[in-house]
């Protein structure tokens, strides 16, 4: 997904909420009729160019699994069901620091999001939120030992925390 912080900068809506593989998915269904309240989701990666990040929610329901990323849709796909995480809406910039000595570079950014297109267990299920994204990472250093925030980074780790009012 993200290749570089500079890629992060002109694309960084579409890692809004993205989850990923590697965690075994665990699940706990919205219990009878239709619940609501807050939902909170947990997501992050190491890999610079993930498409899929662990996504772990609770609140009105838990779910461990992973969310798929896409230009203004991601969908979280838990073993119980689907739902799409619409994050079109433009990003607002709260830091944005390259340390030019150590290559560490740092980006946060907040976005709004709304839910929908539910199957199996998220079957109806709709809310909005915001959500928080933080990326930190060792940029690699070109030939004449700048860094180099157009590259794959040496090292990398991408986290989102959102918290939305769902109804399922």
């Amino acid at each position: 997904m993200r290749k570089s912080m500079g890629a992060v900068l002109g694309s960084a809506a579409a890692i809004v909420l993205v989850g990923g593989a590697g965690l075994a998915t665990a699940a706990a269904s919205p219990a009878g009729s239709a619940a609501s309240g807050t939902e909170h989701f947990s997501l992050m990666t190491t890999q610079p160019t993930a498409s899929k990040y662990v996504i772990i929610t609770s609140g009105v329901f838990t779910a461990g699994g992973t969310d798929v990323s896409g230009a203004k849709t991601d969908t979280a796909k838990f073993h119980d069901g689907t739902f799409k995480i619409h994050h079109g809406s433009a990003l607002h910039i709260t830091k944005q620091k390259v340390n030019p000595k150590t290559c560490l570079a740092q980006f946060a950014a907040t976005v709004k999001f709304t839910l929908g297109g539910g199957t199996g267990a998220y079957k109806g299920i709709s809310g909005s939120g915001t959500a928080k994204i933080n990326a930190l990472e060792i940029a690699k250093r070109n030939s004449k030992g700048a860094c180099n925030l157009n590259a794959a980074p040496a090292v990398n780790e991408q986290t989102i925390t959102a918290t939305a009012h769902v109804k399922v």
